[in-house]
């Protein structure tokens, strides 16, 4: 038996097929317009980093540290800060289902194209996660 046979496995995989993040911009709470994000690569060390890259290599999602009770997700989203706030919705020995929503903050920089894509720069979008990550 291999030496790392017998050390825990605490970190987590995303699993791609169980996967959703979707943006939002909300007018009175009501969604105005929606964004699915498509998330490639993935993993999670609860009560540490956090991290799920997407379909873009520049948008990366990060948090250093996640709390889990409740679940808080303090991070960047596309070089925007993000809050979001869930729960741990499942979990046995094999995987953990998390779900969390939250602000992401206006952009610093605008873009210097496209009249919508400035609009929605300048504004606070909503997020929201549901991610199955698996041993």
């Amino acid at each position: 038996m291999p030496d790392t046979a017998v050390l825990p496995r605490t970190g987590y995989t995303l699993r791609r097929d169980r996967c959703v993040i979707e943006l939002s911009l909300r007018v009175l709470g009501i969604p105005l317009l929606r964004r699915r994000l498509t998330a490639t690569d993935g993993h999670w060390t609860p009560g540490a980093a956090l991290a799920v890259t997407l379909r873009s290599p520049e948008v990366v999602c990060t948090a250093e540290e996640v709390a889990e009770h409740p679940l808080v997700i303090d991070g960047r989203v596309a070089g925007r800060a993000v809050r979001l706030r869930g729960d741990v919705r499942h979990r046995d020995e094999h995987s953990l289902v998390v779900w969390a929503a939250g602000p992401v903050l206006p952009a610093r920089r605008k873009p210097r194209r496209g009249r919508v894509a400035r609009f929605v720069a300048g504004r606070r979008l909503h997020a929201e996660i549901a991610i199955e990550f698996v041993r």
